[in-house]
């Protein structure tokens, strides 16, 4: 690895100076803001060795530096190749790689990044910055990706995916085509906008229909798409295009070219606008917060207004359709979890040695038992030991640690079940834990029964601030470096936006709507010893009450995970009898609605764990 980092990094300074650029900027980020990647744009991890799924990297003549927030220090710290500096992001003493740029590097100095992997209204932001810094720097777009040349020299390149796309129906999406185009058209009209440029796979999938498998864990494929009062054409790879969905679009009068296309499209569209925009009450084309800069100069950047979109509005309150099958894919998934928590349980006891790594692979053998399985939503966390303390650990096959049951151990996984996403852990002792052990727990299970209670009632217009969820670990003086929410897509990206309760601008930003589903997932980590992280999933729905002051409408939150919080961790003491009620209530419901399932594919075994897991404290 540390030659490796050596030798890339001689590489990539050698092509800095032919370009006459200062430094230059990796985003963790594809062409479409993607968080997972497809292996053709894992850019960042190339060129740092560190594969967590956020953060950038910045490198100078000098200096190769990387920014990470506290979910993957420690990952990042052991990954690292020679030649690198972990940037902490987050804390008080770091700066962010923007204003890094800004005062750290000499005057004059200029600053390479791919258009294409940073969004117009960063672009924007960090142009003027530098522009008006003492360093009076600039930011120059490099089109050709310094880090696929230094790539492609090295090995072979992974080409991008052109996996088959299908069409969802209907009966799962809860709406149409053709009618959520035409609730964007009004929204056109409403705004006084020609159209949007859609560049988030999610929301493609999302719009059109269609579902993939282009990027691992997510159900998406490689387009774009570009839909004006008049006309709508999606573009992607003819490879991935079967008969019959080329017919389905062709019926709604969705045009199709090729992926690539999208550049020349673009281009024909800046000259009519430009046209256009002389004559007076021409508005401007629409692009998410999230378009790249690229796109934004392919069609004039005079001629875009850069917006949350309106598809991620859409997509983000689902449907009766899309709630229904959010709900039976968690009771679906809480079969295969409960054969899985059983089985490992006992193989444990009967002193059977097993990896975290392989035992990640029989609860993925659970899953795909389910009739309606279509794949995991995400890389299983399966840890133990110190090894759960880092927050976004993957064990893999050579390096995997063996699970102890003298020791905690955390299991954040989720799938495509049905229509419906599933993102849930569990955290479990199968021997006997320590008092150190328990109070974490039990702090940690009181923060997620605080904004998971029934009676959480809030009114419409609440954003999401996070200060409930971390109420009972802040008694005790602790905390967890990630946001305690995010939403989940309808069968498509299991971290889904705007919505969330954390610290993110974003979430401060975005009010919670009825029909938006979020995760749960308060946490406590003890650097080097163990981590705890419980996570369900909620729906946000209206609530019924007994005023409505200032006719403002009331909601709160219905519960779907389906999978036992182990009581035998907690410290009953230390919770309210309110919090012990709330324990016993969601137990009685995951035995009435998994156990009759495990009777149903005969698992003994599990059915004897979940009524055991399941009795009242």
């Amino acid at each position: 690895m540390a030659s490796h980092s050596v030798s890339r990094l001689t590489k990539l300074r050698e092509l800095m100076r032919d370009r006459n650029i200062d430094a230059y900027v990796v985003p963790s980020e594809d062409a479409h803001a993607s968080e997972y990647l497809a292996p053709c744009d894992a850019r960042r991890s190339y060129i740092t060795s560190f594969t967590g799924s956020a953060g950038c990297a910045v490198i100078t003549h000098t200096e190769a530096r990387c920014w990470t927030d506290g979910r993957y220090w420690v990952q990042a710290e052991k990954q690292l190749g020679e030649g690198w500096t972990l940037m902490k992001s987050g804390l008080p003493e770091i700066p962010t790689w923007g204003a890094w740029l800004k005062s750290d590097l000499p005057p004059s100095s200029r600053i390479g990044i791919d258009p294409t992997l940073i969004p117009q209204s960063e672009s924007t932001n960090l142009s003027s910055s530098l522009t008006a810094s003492p360093t009076n720097s600039s930011l120059v777009p490099i089109t050709e990706n310094l880090i696929d040349i230094i790539w492609s020299e090295e090995q072979p390149k992974p080409s991008r995916p052109t996996n088959e796309i299908f069409h969802l129906s209907t009966q799962y999406t809860g709406e149409s085509v053709e009618a959520k185009i035409s609730r964007i058209r009004d929204k056109f009209k409403k705004i006084g906008s020609p159209g949007t440029i859609v560049t988030s796979l999610d929301e493609i999938a999302w719009l059109f229909n269609l579902r993939g498998a282009d990027i691992p864990y997510n159900p998406v494929f490689f387009a774009y798409a570009i839909l004006t009062r008049d006309d709508c054409t999606l573009f992607a790879s003819p490879k991935s295009l079967t008969d019959p969905v080329r017919e389905y679009l062709h019926k709604n009068g969705i045009a199709l070219l090729d992926y690539d296309q999208i550049w020349n499209s673009l281009g024909s569209w800046q000259k009519r606008l430009t046209v256009e925009r002389s004559q007076p009450q021409t508005d401007k084309v629409l692009i998410g917060m999230k378009t790249s800069w690229a796109i934004a100069k392919a069609v004039g950047e005079d001629n875009v207004e850069v917006r949350r979109s309106i598809i991620e509005e859409f997509k983000a309150k689902k449907n009766a359709a899309e709630i229904e099958g959010f709900r039976r894919s968690h009771i679906r998934d809480g079969v295969a979890l409960a054969r899985y928590f059983a089985w490992l349980e006992e193989v444990l006891h009967n002193g059977e040695r097993w990896s975290e790594y392989d035992a990640a692979l029989v609860l993925e053998k659970y899953r795909k038992e389910g009739q309606w399985f279509r794949g995991l939503s995400f890389e299983t966390i399966s840890s133990t030991g110190s090894n759960a303390a880092i927050i976004h650990y993957a064990p893999s096959k050579e390096g995997s640690a063996i699970i102890d049951r003298d020791q905690m151990y955390l299991c954040d996984s989720g799938a495509d079940i049905g229509a419906g996403t599933t993102d849930i852990t569990r955290t479990f002792h199968f021997g006997t834990p320590t008092e150190e052990e328990k109070r974490a727990f039990t702090r940690v299970v009181t923060d997620e029964i605080d904004i998971a209670l029934d009676t959480a009632v809030f009114p419409q217009g609440t954003t999401g601030k996070d200060i409930l969820a971390r109420r009972a670990l802040w008694s005790d003086g602790m905390d967890y470096r990630h946001s305690t929410s995010h939403g989940i897509g309808s069968f498509l990206n299991v971290h889904e936006g705007p919505q969330g309760i954390g610290q993110r601008p974003a979430y401060n930003e975005v009010p919670l709507v009825e029909g938006m589903v979020i995760s749960n997932e308060p946490g406590y980590y003890a650097d080097g010893k163990f981590g705890i992280r419980i996570e369900g999933v909620d729906i946000i729905v209206r609530a019924e009450t007994r005023e409505n002051f200032g006719n403002k409408g009331w909601l709160t939150l219905e519960r779907i995970a389906m999978c036992p919080i182990q009581t035998s961790l907690v410290d009953s003491s230390l919770l309210s009898p309110t919090e012990k009620d709330w324990l016993n209530e969601y137990h009685n419901e995951v035995f009435e609605k998994i156990g009759p399932l495990l009777k149903e594919v005969n698992d003994e075994r599990a059915y004897r764990w979940l009524e055991r897991e399941c009795r009242s404290i």
